[in-house]
């Protein structure tokens, strides 16, 4: 392995001050997030160390953009393979589905301010 390359082992990449954000409450399994949260909206760093599927649902807009790995996004039965770098937007209402591969970081903004609840400490 050269020096520019690194193992991607547990996805600690966030730095402590986003690690230290308040955990989401989730339900999908695999899927860990940081969440940051106002009166407008919120924002979610996602880390899925061993890769996660999360079902059909709807809510409120979202944009999305990966940072590390890949989500296989499934949005009116056409699926898309987006990879670090690239970014996704689901429209208010529209149901959607995820696959999500292994060591994949993703950061997401939701237009609703109360999409997801902080876990109890």
């Amino acid at each position: 392995m050269t020096g520019a390359q690194q193992s991607p082992a547990r996805l600690d990449a966030y730095p402590a001050w986003v690690a230290a954000l308040p955990d989401v409450d989730v339900d999908f399994p695999g899927a860990r997030g940081h969440l940051l949260s106002g009166p407008h909206g919120q924002l979610v760093l996602w880390a899925f160390d061993d890769g996660g599927r999360v079902p059909a649902h709807r809510h409120g807009p979202q944009l999305g953009v990966v940072l590390r790995g890949a989500v296989l996004l499934e949005v009116d039965g056409r699926c898309v393979r987006y990879g670090a770098g690239d970014s996704f937007s689901i429209a208010d209402d529209q149901v959607h589905a995820a696959t999500i591969e292994p060591h994949t970081l993703v950061m997401e903004v939701f237009a609703e301010p109360d999409r997801h609840r902080e876990r109890a400490r």
